[in-house]
């Protein structure tokens, strides 16, 4: 195949994917600009670009040669991408501090708090799944604001992958003793994810380059 050059769309979602410095970073960055080096393919301008996910998710939705990651695949999105992993896993859960004293017996009970979530993303939509609808959410751009927020009390809890949570409550200064895991959502495998125009021989090819990466 010949090399082509892809337009890189990714959110802050640590320790996959996170900016430090100015620069994008994380684990699946690493193993993205291996996999591009390794294939001969390049980013467009060498840069990737960390942005809100529902912006993203639409670019690679409707633009040849772009890509997303790390993202989650679920059924609803099977049809819609390439797909070229798994690269890693994430734990999708509801977090909030301790202090709220919250006894999730069932998903039925989350229905009694405000729980923050980023539209258009896997833990929105196990949400939707056990039944919440969109009016019933929080809904902010971005990971840091979600916790900026449960930090100030002004949501009971946010959904999200659990072990970016942890992270950036760290980054923060938070005490992590104050806050726990109240519901587990879902497991996924997380994916670099390809417009659905992408050759499928090069997403192949990909493929079996990752696998020797991986190894």
């Amino acid at each position: 195949m010949s090399a082509e050059v892809f337009k890189v769309y990714t959110e802050q979602n640590p320790p996959y994917n996170f900016l430090e410095n100015g620069k994008v970073k994380g684990q699946a960055t690493l193993l993205l600009e291996q996999l591009f080096q390794k294939s001969g393919h390049t980013i467009f301008e060498n840069n990737i670009y960390l942005l809100p996910w529902t912006i993203g998710y639409h670019e690679v939705l409707n633009k040849k040669n772009t890509m997303i990651y790390s993202m989650a695949r679920i059924h609803e999105r099977e049809a819609l991408f390439q797909w070229v992993g798994p690269i890693g896993k994430m734990t999708l859960g509801v977090i909030a501090k301790k202090s709220k004293h919250m006894i999730i017996a069932s998903p039925d009970a989350l229905h009694s708090y405000k729980i923050a979530t980023i539209p258009g993303t896997s833990t929105e939509k196990a949400l939707f799944d056990i039944g919440f609808r969109a009016e019933e959410l929080d809904r902010f751009a971005n990971l840091t604001s979600q916790l900026k927020k449960l930090k100030e009390n002004r949501v009971d809890a946010i959904a999200f992958g659990v072990e970016a949570v942890w992270q950036l409550l760290r980054e923060m200064g938070n005490d992590l003793s104050e806050y726990e895991v109240v519901y587990v959502l879902k497991e996924s495998d997380l994916y670099f994810a390809f417009s659905k125009e992408t050759n499928t021989k090069l997403i192949a090819e990909l493929n079996e380059t990752l696998k020797t990466l991986l190894k």
